[in-house]
């Protein structure tokens, strides 16, 4: 087949998770070209992994000091120069589009009348999860906006639990690896959208445990128990393999490979972010982490003084999504889901189905 593969660039979790199934999907015999957009592409880490690729500019968002700020993205939208793109875009000859919420290839495959699929946690809202609390707006909010931003045909969704629905385990990359002795003072730290020198004099007021920080800088600096380093992948993933708790905003891929080795996880959402906000009660309902609106230092302590989970060790639910997609019985997707989670021996401590 000659399939178009969407990869949305404005989130790490969707080029991990986008780089595993293209480079399968390529090794089964398939003709994949992708099609990048929410920023340059230079910037991404590990671009090499899509190429071929067209590159568009898509959609972003603005986040900062821990909120989205929403009339700045707003601001940023090009919504004339998007379908421009889209009504440009030369689809003659592709069987099949595959996007994880890329919203220009989703577009694409709706113009051209084109067999489509949409892989991603985002598409675990279409239907409504047995959430705690108010959460019916901000899932109704979420689960419409998926089919707007990226209308497709099939919707394949990933989360914690499948919540009785078609839902998947979480896809987790190869490389993601744990190491043999963990070190349970380290905490690493992944909270790009908080401001630095608050968030430092946070955590050297507990000496007792040491902190990797990362944040988009070009040069690492120590401040007593704090190394703030640059994005890189394979430093993060060292980092990631022997820290003893994970401290993220309540995304999904981050989350998901610290669940998977065992890792203790504390999430803060970003405000204004429903995914996030919804992420959070998910977290709540499963017992599966704790979740912090604001970060203070009691909260980081008794987070830090709890007993560690046990590691999920999810299977490999990208090879299976790389294999159904290529047997081409895309309406078959019940089998899928009951393979994948009668791999995954965990229950959880409430009922969620």
């Amino acid at each position: 087949m000659r399939i178009l593969y969407g990869v949305q660039g404005t989130g790490h979790g969707h080029l991990v998770r986008s780089a595993a199934i293209v480079r399968q999907l390529r090794e089964l015999g398939h003709d994949v070209h992708c099609l990048i957009s929410g920023r340059d592409p230079e910037t991404f880490w590990g671009v090499e992994h899509f190429a071929p690729y067209t590159a568009l500019r898509g959609f972003t968002g603005t986040v900062r000091k821990g909120g989205v700020r929403l009339f700045e993205s707003i601001a940023r939208l090009r919504i004339r120069r998007f379908f421009r793109d889209v009504a440009a875009f030369d689809a003659s000859g592709i069987d099949l589009v595959v996007t994880d919420y890329e919203p220009a290839s989703g577009w694409i495959a709706r113009r051209n009348k084109l067999p489509s699929i949409g892989l991603g946690h985002l598409y675990s809202f279409r239907r409504r999860l047995p959430l705690p609390g108010v959460t019916r707006p901000a899932q109704f909010l979420v689960g419409s906006f998926a089919g707007l931003y990226t209308p497709v045909q099939r919707a394949i969704g990933l989360h914690w639990h499948h919540f009785g629905h078609a839902n998947l385990p979480p896809t987790i990359s190869s490389e993601v690896r744990a190491s043999e002795r963990v070190d349970d003072r380290k905490v690493l730290v992944y909270l790009p959208g908080e401001d630095e020198e608050e968030a430092i004099a946070l955590f050297r007021s507990l000496p007792q445990h040491r902190f990797v920080f990362y944040r988009p800088v070009d040069e690492p600096r120590e401040a007593g128990n704090v190394l703030v380093r640059p994005h890189d992948r394979r430093e993060f993933l060292a980092d990631l393999a022997d820290a003893g708790s994970v401290m993220a905003n309540a995304g999904f891929t981050l989350p998901s490979e610290a669940l998977h080795l065992g890792r203790r996880l504390l999430v803060k959402p970003i405000r204004s972010h429903p995914e996030q906000f919804l992420n959070g009660r998910a977290l709540r309902l499963l017992g599966l982490g704790k979740v912090a609106d604001r970060l203070t230092a009691p909260v980081l302590e008794r987070w830090l003084d709890s007993e560690p989970p046990v590691a999920m060790n999810y299977p490999d639910v990208t090879h299976h999504l790389a294999r159904w997609i290529s047997g081409g019985d895309w309406d078959r997707i019940d089998r899928l889901v009951e393979q994948t989670w009668n791999e995954v021996e965990w229950r959880p401590s409430h009922d969620a189905a």
